[in-house]
């Protein structure tokens, strides 16, 4: 068996396509194994730091006060 490593914008609607094709043949096919579809590049820590600012509403600070 071969390894072929295809990196891709699964954005795009070619792509997204061609994604829901191979997962497809691979339901079917044992030949066939998909690995890392869902890995993410960034590291999880900094995600969660990311997810948790877009959650919190911030701190308002005079502009008078800015550099106290």
């Amino acid at each position: 068996m071969e390894t072929i490593t295809v990196k891709i914008n699964a954005r795009t609607k070619k792509t997204k396509y061609l994604l829901g094709l191979i997962s497809e043949i691979a339901k079917n096919d044992k030949n066939i194994e998909i690995i890392g579809l869902d890995e993410s590049p960034y590291n999880p820590e900094f995600v969660k730091e990311i997810q948790k600012s877009r959650v919190s509403k911030g701190k308002v600070i005079k502009t008078e006060d800015l550099w106290k």
